[in-house]
């Protein structure tokens, strides 16, 4: 599974919590499944910055497209929830992305010192209410150190590479699924236990995507995510006082 292939499948899924958003109302099942894209985006940002030849431009386009994206999703926000003082998904992205270049750039004595400053950028996202807070940067992350992408490279022990790429699959996933489960587990109590667990696998459920994911860049289109996200947001507010 191509690049391009996850991030058409997260398009799509972004879509659809966000028509349920619109028109639907809160915790439709396209809500559930909705939960599917903002994880791929966090991995299209890691896989973007294993294969990016300048950090600091990918930065600064997550950087202005936030701030091109806000003014639509302060406006759908307002729409469905009453609040214009969310920040959008850019943001969390632009500040994940900032995260492992800050831990990766880091020399090995000052990495305690990295994962100290990625704390602070945690904080920052979740008091700045961006979106999916130190939730999403913490999933950024996640991917960054625990991913294994090796997959096209060539082994020297078939035997012994396998169970290590086995192992270490294992040990994303389990922290991967922790992290779902410690962001969805204030909600008990506040709705329905069933939508809870569902938000988790929803969550989770890329999971499988990830695995799949063959190494390959397919098709371009390097802006199509950008210029889909700020655009679906407007077409979705005019839909929404059109119809509700």
């Amino acid at each position: 599974m191509s690049s391009f292939v996850i991030k058409i499948i997260a398009i799509l899924t972004m879509f659809c919590d966000h028509f349920s958003d619109a028109i639907l109302g809160r915790l439709s099942f396209l809500n559930i499944i909705g939960r599917i894209a903002f994880p791929l985006f966090c991995f299209q940002i890691v896989i973007g910055y294993k294969h990016t030849k300048n950090v600091k431009n990918y930065l600064l386009r997550l950087f202005i497209f936030s701030l091109i994206s806000q003014v639509p999703f302060s406006l759908f926000t307002y729409a469905y929830l009453g609040q214009i003082n969310l920040l959008n998904v850019f943001f969390t992205l632009c500040l994940g992305l900032l995260a492992i270049y800050i831990l990766d750039i880091a020399p090995k004595k000052y990495k305690i010192l990295a994962l100290l400053i990625d704390v602070i950028i945690m904080l920052f996202a979740e008091f700045a209410k961006t979106d999916y807070g130190w939730f999403g940067v913490c999933l950024i992350l996640c991917f960054y150190l625990f991913y294994n992408d090796k997959k096209s490279e060539p082994a020297k022990n078939v035997s012994e590479n396998s169970i290590t790429f086995f192992n270490n699959n294992v040990l994303f996933c389990i922290v991967y699924l922790t992290l779902c489960i410690i962001k969805y587990s204030s909600y008990f109590g506040l709705t329905y236990t069933y939508i809870v667990v569902a938000e988790i696998i929803g969550t989770f459920f890329p999971v499988i995507f990830m695995l799949l994911y063959n190494g390959k860049k397919g098709p371009g289109l390097k802006y199509l995510f950008y210029i889909f996200y700020p655009l679906h947001l407007l077409i979705l507010v005019i839909a929404h006082y059109l119809i509700v």
